[in-house]
Formats: C-alpha cells, structure tokens, sequence
C-alpha cells in the first residue's frame, strides 16, 4: 500500500491528506473479505476491484473530479469500505468541498475507529 500525500490551503493554513493506493496484496486480500458478501451487488468482484484503480489512478493524475466520480461507485459497491471514505474524504478536499469532505472523514471513522487517516 502506497500513499498520495495532498495538501489544500484552508484560511491561511495547509491541511495534508493521503490518499491510499491499494496494492495488489491488499486488493486480493479485499477480493477474499467481499467475496459472497451481499453488500457488493452492483458490480463483480473484479469490477469492482478495477473501479478502486481508476479511482487510485484518476487521482494519481491530479482528475480529482473522476476520482470522486469513481470513488463514489466503489462506495455504492461496498458501503462499509472506510479506506474508500477515507480516500473520497482526501480527494474532496483537493475540490474544496470541505463539507463533504468532514462527511465521509465521519463516515470512515464511525466505520472503522482505528483507521488511522481519520483521527
């Protein structure tokens, strides 16, 4: 797993960000936890798992936009996915769209207290 360190200037100050890029270890390893799982039922696990690259890859780019986009069908994908939230919350931030951003930031840690890109 590597991270997309991102910055946006916020009333004088700077906020910093990461963006995690799965690698493909911790994509079979997401590959087995969804696997028969209900909560993935709008796409294949594959899919799914192309969805989450774009997504890395949009963003990788600076097309913060499309990766919001692609986020956003991931998380419709597996909505109880915290690194997904986590990654969506980073990105908006780069779209100064800080509300949304603290909503998913939330929604990440009410998922997974201990992530720790949401402290």
């Amino acid at each position: 797993m590597c991270c997309l360190e991102l910055e946006s200037v916020v009333g004088g100050g700077v906020i910093s960000f990461s963006v995690v890029l799965l690698s493909s270890v911790f994509e079979e390893s997401l590959m087995r936890r969804i696997s028969g799982s209900s909560s993935v039922h709008t796409l294949s696990k594959a899919a799914f798992i192309e969805k989450v690259r774009e997504s890395n890859a949009a963003c990788q780019s600076g097309d913060f936009t499309t990766g919001v986009q692609l986020y956003t069908e991931a998380i419709a994908a597996d909505p109880q996915n915290c690194i997904l939230y986590s990654n969506r919350s980073a990105v908006l931030v780069k779209l100064n769209e800080y509300e949304k951003a603290l909503d998913d930031a939330v929604k990440a840690r009410l998922l997974n207290p201990k992530w720790s890109k949401v402290r």
